[in-house]
C-alpha cells in the first residue's frame, strides 16, 4: 500500500472518530462544537491532499482507460458536493439552533461520510494502487 493511501485512510479513521466524538459530546456543548471545528480542519486538509496529490495522479494514470477515467471524474465531482454539505453544516454550528433536527443532520452526515469512505477504500484507492503499479 502506498504512503499516500495509508495517509488518506488514516485521515478517514480520524475524521469519523472526530465526528462521532462531536455527536457524543453534543452539539450544544463547547466541546462538541470544538470537535466539529477539528473535523472541519481535518476534512479541509484531507481534501487538499486528494486535490493536489491523489486526483491529479489518478487523472494522469487513467488517461488511457475510459472506464478508470470515468470513475476518477465521478469520485472527484461527487466529493465536491459532499464536502460542501459537511463544511456548511459545521459552519452553521456556531449560529444554528441546536435542536433535534440539527442532531439528526449530523447523524446523516456521519452516515454519508461512512459510505463515501467505504467507496473510496473499496474502489478508488485500489484503482490508484493498480494504476500506479503498472
Amino acid at each position: 500500500m502506498s504512503d499516500l493511501v495509508k495517509e488518506l485512510k488514516n485521515d478517514h479513521e480520524k475524521l469519523l472518530n472526530i465526528m462521532l466524538d462531536a455527536q457524543k459530546l453534543g452539539l450544544a456543548t463547547d466541546a462538541g462544537r470544538s470537535k466539529l471545528m477539528e473535523g472541519k480542519m481535518l476534512l479541509t486538509e484531507h481534501l487538499r491532499k486528494e486535490d493536489s496529490r491523489l486526483y491529479p495522479e489518478l487523472k494522469k494514470l487513467s488517461a488511457g482507460e475510459a472506464y478508470s477515467s470515468k470513475i476518477v471524474d465521478e469520485f472527484s465531482s461527487e466529493m465536491k458536493g459532499l464536502s460542501a454539505t459537511v463544511i456548511d453544516f459545521i459552519n452553521r454550528a456556531g449560529t444554528a439552533e441546536i435542536d433535534m433536527e440539527y442532531a439528526k443532520e449530523l447523524g446523516r452526515i456521519i452516515s454519508s461520510l461512512r459510505m463515501r469512505i467505504r467507496k473510496e477504500e473499496i474502489q478508488l484507492y485500489p484503482l490508484y494502487e493498480r494504476l500506479s503499479s503498472v
